[in-house]
């Protein structure tokens, strides 16, 4: 290879981030072991963990085990956790309980969800600041957040000099833009300098081609109706837009398949081409699927007018931030 493909492939890798709500659950040990070394072997050291109220193997005990078997050393990646609202247990408690699961001192960031109702925004992000503090993570990020009230969480950080955000983790993809594309948030990356990493850039699978899946809520857990083990579940449909973005997917597939990609890897290029773009997290449970995402940035970065061209077709309106949800308990405000 020469150099100018090594310097685009590290470009390519150096802006994914491998992360989804069943990465780990849904592998056997043995299969994470070898999936988690192949993303390594390829340059792909970035793993977010976050754990999920709809599953019962937590990806932090799964990491450990992984990251033990590999001998992986803790300076050769990077871990981002995540923090949901927990109106019953304080931020503190719970970023220790992930790093103790881990056998790890320290996260390399930390998303962090809005501020619970029983709480003031100062109270929040006092409670934020100080774990960077402690040493317990190395950043404090957001997860999300609407633009005002991130614009009133970064102002009060900056004025009490505290830790500042370096990027927010938002749904983007090909369909729902109206948020980060939004006068609001473009004003906030303007006037703060933070970065964007864009989630749910496949929809939960429907933009690779997975049409049939379906989002499952905390109350049906309860009642028996659940997904099966070799699928996997959803972020909730904020702005009701899901039934268009599926009525859009043969179209997709088209597209894709014109310019020589899958579906996957054309819906994933789009994100990494916003000039706000810090990563884009993507799932993926076998060594293929890093291919293509890989693939996928190497197409964005090299080609990003044309994948703008390709997409805009597929635009949804009516995409909205997601409401308030209680990690403890399953509860939306």
């Amino acid at each position: 290879m020469s150099e100018m493909g090594k310097d685009l492939k590290q470009k390519a890798v150096d802006l994914l981030c491998l992360g989804s709500w069943h990465i780990y659950s849904r592998m056997s040990l043995d299969e994470n072991v070898k999936f988690i070394q192949g993303a390594m072997e390829r340059g792909i050291n970035h793993f977010d963990i976050g754990d999920y109220w709809d599953h019962d193997l937590l990806n932090t005990r799964r990491f450990k085990e992984v990251a033990d078997i590999l001998g992986l050393r803790r300076e050769s990646y990077r871990l981002g956790l995540k923090v949901f609202t927990n109106s019953t247990e304080s931020r503190e408690l719970v970023v220790k309980r992930m790093l103790d699961l881990l056998g790890m001192e320290y996260a390399d960031y930390i998303l962090f969800s809005r501020p619970n109702p029983q709480e003031t925004m100062q109270e929040a992000v006092e409670a934020m600041n100080e774990l960077v503090e402690q040493g317990l993570t190395k950043e404090l990020d957001f997860s999300l957040w609407d633009a005002p009230l991130l614009k009133q969480a970064y102002d009060l950080l900056q004025s009490q000099n505290m830790h500042l955000p370096r990027f927010v983790q938002f749904q983007y993809n090909i369909c729902r833009r109206d948020v980060v594309e939004s006068k609001a948030y473009q004003a906030l990356f303007r006037d703060t300098g933070m970065k964007l990493q864009a989630a749910f850039t496949l929809e939960g699978g429907i933009l690779g081609g997975h049409v049939t899946r379906r989002r499952f809520e905390p109350e049906e857990r309860a009642q028996g109706i659940w997904f099966p083990a070799e699928e996997r579940n959803m972020a909730r449909d904020s702005g009701g837009i899901r039934r268009e973005i599926v009525r859009k997917v043969p179209r997709l597939i088209e597209v894709a398949q014109s310019v020589g990609l899958s579906p996957a890897q054309l819906a994933m290029a789009f994100p990494a081409t916003n000039p706000n773009i810090e990563n884009v997290l993507f799932g993926a449970t076998k060594l293929w699927q890093l291919d293509e995402a890989i693939g996928a940035m190497e197409f964005a970065l090299t080609r990003p007018d044309e994948v703008r061209a390709l997409t805009q077709e597929f635009y949804t309106a009516g995409a909205e931030a997601p409401h308030l949800f209680d990690f403890n308990g399953g509860h939306l405000h």
